[in-house]
């Protein structure tokens, strides 16, 4: 991959998205030609095929020779070549007539389709189902005062203060990176620190912190941040982006569940405790196309169970009429709405707050009992948003 040309990386890339997003369109008319049992390496090279053939307007004949080549690199599949060979013009000669009897929902895997359709709704659902197979924008954060980058900008939220480029090749590359004066964050993401309003001078703790996004903009804001992960790689990217933004914040690595506040110089505990806690991750399904068909339900239950523990872990935390965040980038309500309920029957001592005094910008975001949850077809005129799910409680 690093010996191909910048232009030929991004068309890589592009493939190997566009058959993660049309995996279920792509498998049905694949399925027409090919048997149950092919080799899961061929069966890869062959989606990939598919996937330029019907979507991507690549000639048939170079995304045939691409597929036979790549075969016959190898002695354990380049007995498949002639197969791949004979598959991909058929797929070439009638398969945009097969592609008319299927539908962006066959993208989604069936689990996540029964949940979500129970969770939202069957609209709502195919809304979704339709984000996925478009490819996002890039949203920035930008720091008071900043530099905003050049490109075709979508929208500009001085709410928010995000700006979204409808493509950026280079991040590194663009103006203002070096000066630090932004740092890249789904919009969705910057909303949990925004409806937090004013923080200057807050005590803030950041219990999950990488890749830092949120650090920063509570630094930004003006928050005394202590900021942990457990992962040393990650923490030191946080303090590379901190130095990069010239903002300031203690930086620890360690468990979330163990650490314990030794700070002799400070007020025992803090005025807000975020956790954005680790999930399924469903909800970045269109800047990780990946994610939908890698997880399932035994993940999502061993993570909803950290969750609990790490819910009341920063609780600990939270002085008296303190604020805990908890939010998750999951779709999944076990992950959001049922583990928000579960920790107000654990801690009777903490409250549900609202936080939509503070204004969330052009993101959209729907406040249900309380609760806040945004779907990845918000702003979908724009691009769409991360799905987020967001809560805020007040310690009695």
């Amino acid at each position: 991959m690093n010996q191909m040309s910048s232009r030929d990386r991004a068309f890589a890339r592009l493939i190997v998205a566009t058959s993660l997003r049309r995996l279920g369109q792509i498998d049905t008319v694949l399925s027409h030609f090919v048997k149950k049992n092919t080799p899961a390496i061929t069966l890869a090279v062959l989606r990939t095929g598919a996937a330029q053939i019907l979507f991507l307007d690549t000639p048939p004949h170079a995304a045939v020779n691409g597929a036979v080549t790549i075969l016959k690199k190898s002695g354990k599949t380049a007995h498949m070549a002639g197969m791949a060979n004979a598959v991909l013009r058929r797929v070439a000669e009638s398969g945009q007539d097969l592609l008319k009897n299927t539908s962006t929902l066959d993208n989604i895997p069936k689990w996540l389709r029964s949940n979500w359709y129970q969770a939202y709704g069957g609209k709502a659902l195919q809304k979704m189902a339709d984000q996925y197979v478009q490819s996002p924008p890039l949203d920035l954060c930008v720091k008071q005062g900043g530099i905003t980058p050049e490109g075709e900008v979508l929208y500009s939220d001085t709410i928010t203060k995000t700006i979204r480029l409808k493509t950026a090749s280079n991040i590194t590359d663009l103006p203002g990176y070096e000066q630090g004066d932004w740092w890249v964050q789904d919009i969705s993401a910057s909303l949990p620190v925004r409806l937090l309003g004013d923080i200057k001078n807050k005590r803030v703790l950041d219990m999950c912190a990488a890749p830092g996004g949120k650090t920063l903009q509570l630094a930004s804001a003006g928050a005394d941040v202590v900021a942990l992960d457990k992962n040393e790689n990650r923490v030191n990217i946080i303090r590379e982006n901190l130095a990069r933004a010239k903002l300031k914040a203690k930086c620890y690595t360690a468990d979330a569940l163990k650490w314990r506040d030794l700070a002799k110089d400070k007020p025992a505990g803090f005025d807000i405790v975020l956790l954005d806690a680790p999930c399924s991750a469903t909800g970045t399904y269109r800047r990780q196309p990946d994610v939908l068909q890698t997880k399932n339900q035994n993940n999502v239950d061993a993570l909803a169970r950290l969750q609990e523990k790490m819910l009341l872990a920063a609780a600990r935390h939270v002085r008296p009429d303190g604020v805990l965040l908890f939010c998750t980038c999951s779709l999944q309500k076990q992950e959001g709405e049922a583990q928000a309920v579960k920790f107000l029957q654990n801690r009777s001592d903490f409250r549900l707050i609202s936080l939509l005094s503070a204004q969330a910008g052009d993101a959209a975001i729907t406040e249900m009992e309380g609760f806040f949850r945004i779907l990845p077809h918000f702003l979908s005129e724009k691009g769409g948003q991360d799905g987020f799910f967001i809560a805020g409680f007040t310690r009695c």
